[in-house]
Order: C-alpha cells, then structure tokens, then sequence
C-alpha cells in the first residue's frame, strides 16, 4: 500500500509522536510506501518529503494571528503543500494522528476532495471539545458535553476567554462543513475514549479499538536496587504532581525523584522548600536513554494524573522496564493495569489514596515487587506488542481499500 502518514509534528513530542514512528517503522519494514506530511521544526528527524512539510505554528507565543486563524479553519498554505505531495506521491490510503491545531482542518477538506480514504486516531477529545482535554482550572471540566460555549464562559483554554471563543468556533465551523464525518473510521488507544465520544452523541460504529504498541526490546529488566519511587512526565497541572508532592511530604523515609520539566517546576521547588521535604529532588527533563536509566532502580513508577488520560506511555514504558506502577484510577488507565498483578491504582486526586499505595509498595520484599514488574513486562509483551497493532492496522487500511476497489 501506498500510505499517507500525517501528524502535526515529525520530531520526539509526546506520546502521539510514539505511536507515529512506531507505525511509521512498522509500515517501512513490512514493505509498504510511506508518505510522510508534518509541519517544519529544526529537531524533525529526516524524511525524503520535508520539502513538503508546511511552516509551524506556536500557538503559545504572541504574534501570527491570520495564520494562527488559517490553521483553525482553512490555511492554502496546508493546502498547496498537500495537494503537491499527492500529485506526486499518489497514495492509496491516509492515516491522521494528528492535526489540531498545528496542520488543521484543511488536511481532511484536501483528502475528501481527492478522495483519499482517511482513518484518524484520536488521542485527545478534540472532536467534542474546544479545550481538547475534558481538563481545565485544575479539576476535569466535561460541561463542553451539555453546550460548547461552556468552554467559552469558562476560559478553558489556556484561561483566555478569546481563545476559548476560538477555539470554540473552530469546532462549531469543524462540524458545519462536515469535517469529522470525512473520517472513514476512528481508531481509538482506549475503550474509555469511545465511551466519551459516545457520550457526546458519536456513533460507536464509527470507532475501533486498538490499543497503543510498544517495542518492549528498547527496555530491558536489569537487577534493582529498589532505591526511590520514580515520577516521569510533564510538569502541568493535570499530571498531578503536585498532590504527589503532598503524598511524599507524608513518607519522609521514601525518596522520590521527579523527572520533567514544565511550567509548574518553580512551584513544586518553592513548595518542597516550604515543607521540608528532603527526599524530594528534581532530575529535570532527560533524554529517552536516561529516563530508561532512571527506571533501572525505581521501586516504582507513579503516575498520578488528575486528568482523564488515554492511554499513557508512562504507564506503558515503566512496565515494559519490569517496574510496578502506582497509577490513578483515571481515563484510560485502568485498562492498561490488573489491580495486585501488574501495578495498583488509587482514586484520582485521593493524596491519602496516593500516600498509602506508596507505602504499600515500599513495604514489599523485592522478589515481590520483582515479581509484579515481571507481570507487567509479559502483559504489554502480549497485548501491546507493534507486530499486532501493524496487523490490525493495515486491517483497517485494507478494508477501506477493498470498499473502493468493490
């Protein structure tokens, strides 16, 4: 097959970011031509279509405003470039990780027009929500659910009510112009996304399950000496770091390091100093390699999220390293762990919940802990190995083909 692969970004980001090269890798050594379209960034790793990438969008910083607009809604640069790339490429099929906001809309508008089978997976909540997250001023926030203009009084995104009303309008004008319903299937990492989108009136036909793979080969199980509890991820309000302070403020005996960096740092810093808290340190942001260094000695890996997560490769990654993981029981992530077997979970939010789980854990034996980190290996070794996420991929793909073709 000819497969047009397309994310908002072709450089290491986050958890997408995984899942498009893993595909991407996959889709290569099967033998399949793959088309890459992202947008430009001096960290993109190579691809022989860059020249067809379209300049990046930061919609953090100030300035660009018509071609922020242009992203939200319909942007010719996105288009020319596309267009081009399927002049010469002439793919069969497209696959869309990603495109809110930084390619936009007008991906989909140029695929239906060429009439390119799309498969899109969400990772977010960005077909049923301004904000994207379900997640806003510090709790989970799903009143988008009843009226999208909740997003709007409530400045859910980025605490700006302009770009709440932006934000609001690009997903009123998105459902207008008939954008999602170009999406041939939707293919969602979790069971809990479909049960949100169907919530906000999506059909559940339209949707696939298929969970995220990772190459458990790239994390190895190494002999430990059970030294710290570990805590890896971006340092926002969602990922629940501060309530893992105040969980570790109550077990002085239990050293955490924090690995990360976000706009949260120099808060978590103050507050550590205000209480004390000496078995608390801050690794910052590390490279991939000594994240997997980190995990070597770790009691365990939490995970601590107020937000509805999806299917996180924090939880994925530290169980294919052999570690326990203490998780909150939030989103998506009580389908990535069996309870006692693989990790624990405690109530989102719950400090008290969080704190005891800790304890609990430091209090086994090593063989204990040893034993459940192995557990958890054998389980993503299973379920979430990539020759099985290419085979159901390329499924779908094909199915969409054989529909043309018939």
């Amino acid at each position: 097959m000819r497969i047009l692969l397309i994310n908002n970004f072709f450089r290491d980001v986050g958890g997408v970011e995984r899942v498009f090269f893993i595909e991407r890798d996959l889709l290569h050594t099967h033998g399949h031509e793959v088309i890459d379209f992202s947008t430009e960034h001096p960290a993109n790793y190579p691809s022989s279509y860059s020249k067809f990438f379209v300049s990046g969008v930061d919609f953090y910083a100030p300035g660009h405003l018509l071609k922020k607009a242009a992203r939200f809604f319909y942007s010719f640069e996105v288009a020319r470039k596309l267009n081009a790339l399927i002049d010469e490429t002439k793919p069969e099929v497209a696959h869309i990780q990603g495109i809110f906001d930084a390619l936009g809309p007008t991906v989909v508008s140029v695929l239906r027009r060429r009439k390119i089978p799309i498969v899109f997976t969400t990772h977010a909540y960005k077909l049923v929500c301004p904000n994207g997250r379900l997640f806003a001023h510090g709790h989970v926030d799903d009143l988008c659910k009843k009226n999208i203009l909740n997003d709007v009084f409530g400045a859910t995104v980025q605490n700006s009510f302009v770009k709440s009303l932006w934000a609001a309008l690009a997903l009123a004008s998105n459902r207008a112009r008939g954008i999602f319903s170009a999406f041939d299937r939707i293919i969602s990492p979790s069971m809990f996304l479909i049960h949100q989108h169907t919530e906000f009136g999506w059909p559940a036909e339209k949707f696939l399950h298929v969970p995220n793979p990772i190459d458990i080969t790239k994390f190895s199980v190494q002999p430990s000496e059970d030294s710290y509890m570990l805590f890896v991820g971006r340092l926002v309000e969602e990922k629940g770091v501060e309530m893992l302070v105040e969980a570790a403020r109550e077990l002085p005996n239990i050293p955490l390091k924090i690995i990360g960096d976000g706009p949260l740092m120099q808060k978590l810093l103050e507050r550590v100093r205000e209480i004390g808290a000496i078995n608390i340190s801050f690794e910052g942001a590390q490279s991939p390699e000594n994240v997997r260094a980190y995990f070597k000695n770790a009691a365990a890996v939490i995970v601590s999220s107020i937000c509805y997560e999806n299917d996180p490769y924090s939880v994925l990654e530290a169980q294919a390293s052999g570690k326990v993981v203490i998780a909150a029981y939030s989103g998506g992530i009580p389908e990535q762990i069996r309870e006692g077997e693989t990790g624990f979970l405690f109530e989102r939010g719950n400090v008290v919940g969080l704190a005891a789980a800790m304890r609990h854990i430091w209090g086994l034996k090593p063989q204990e802990r040893a034993k459940i980190g192995l557990q958890a290996r054998a389980f993503v070794d299973t379920v979430r190995d990539p020759e099985l996420y290419y085979e159901v991929l390329t499924g779908i793909l094909g199915c969409l083909l054989d529909k043309i073709g018939n």
